[in-house]
């Protein structure tokens, strides 16, 4: 099977003065991520699946002065303490299917293990440092924090047969526990991170091909942990959020199946410095694409 997302993430932030510049501090950050998947299936209950992150993120920087924090620039430039590249972390799936009751009515287990294998376009020195002169000029984003990192994974979810729109028709829920085993190159170690998303498939019944085959609701909690710059406690690195969103699916036997989703994070903790009366905004835009190719691996037969 081959898939692909392309995610938009359009931030919007700002806070009030920070050391010596007394000016307030505003702007954007754009992301564009794609992550083209690769999914082979090994047996009828194992799936091992390759993906790669690859994308860019720009900054718009708004304030009225030059800072020695933000300025417009974007993640392919290198910097001071930044590498730039279009390539993020590499991610290693391997899933196991515990129960499945194929067409019918039922359950659904998954159990996953993963490794996350970070890229080139990572910080070289913590952002939050500070000299003689005050602070130096820095780069707070990247497209990896260059760790290595194991994902568990457990999917639980129901089919359920029904003709009524407004029953669900598949739904449940996905926990991923993502664990840094290694500090990246530079001395930065990133948090543990827990990531619970719950959701729910309508069928939207309608009559033209062309139309959505199904609208999803889904909730997700992400918390992270506790990062560290050389044993130094990166500030505002915990966090934990709620994420809504709401999106729609087309579905061809033939062309595959495709969906489009929407989400919304207000959370003051993502605020990359520890900075006073912070405040922002993300929207989020997700297009993703899926195809199961009739295709057998003639020399891979378990």
């Amino acid at each position: 099977m081959v898939s692909g997302n392309y995610n938009l993430q359009y931030v919007d932030w700002a806070h009030d003065p920070i050391d010596n510049e007394e000016f307030e501090h505003l702007g954007t950050l754009t992301s564009h991520i794609i992550t083209p998947t690769i999914t082979i299936g090994i047996s009828d209950y194992i799936n091992f699946s390759y993906q790669q992150t690859i994308g860019i993120r720009t900054m718009d920087w708004q304030g009225p002065e030059v800072s020695s924090h933000h300025r417009d620039e974007n993640s392919l430039t290198d910097f001071i303490n930044a590498i730039g590249s279009a390539f993020g972390d590499a991610r290693f799936n391997l899933k196991y299917l515990l129960t499945n009751t194929g067409s019918m009515s039922g359950s659904r287990i998954f159990l996953g293990f993963g490794l996350v294998v970070p890229s080139n376009s990572v910080l070289t020195e913590s952002p939050f440092l500070k000299n003689e002169d005050g602070t130096p000029e820095h780069r707070h984003f990247s497209l990896s924090d260059g760790c290595y990192k194991t994902n568990f994974e457990i999917q639980f979810y129901m089919k359920n047969i029904t003709k009524k729109r407004y029953v669900p028709s598949f739904y449940g829920i996905t926990f991923n526990y993502v664990n840094p085993i290694k500090e990246s190159e530079y001395g930065y170690m990133s948090g543990d991170s827990y990531i619970i998303i719950g959701s729910m498939l309508f069928s939207t019944q309608l009559p033209k091909k062309w139309y959505p085959k199904g609208l999803s609701i889904g909730l997700s909690n992400l918390q992270t942990e506790q990062a560290y710059w050389n044993n130094e406690k990166a500030p505002n690195s915990k966090s934990n959020f709620l994420m809504p969103s709401i999106g729609l699916i087309w579905s061809d036997k033939n062309l595959g199946s495709m969906n489009i989703n929407f989400k919304y994070i207000n959370d003051n903790s993502l605020i990359p410095e520890d900075a006073p009366n912070g405040d922002i905004e993300s929207i989020e835009m997700s297009i993703g694409y899926r195809k199961t190719l009739n295709y057998t691996i003639p020399w891979f037969d378990f």
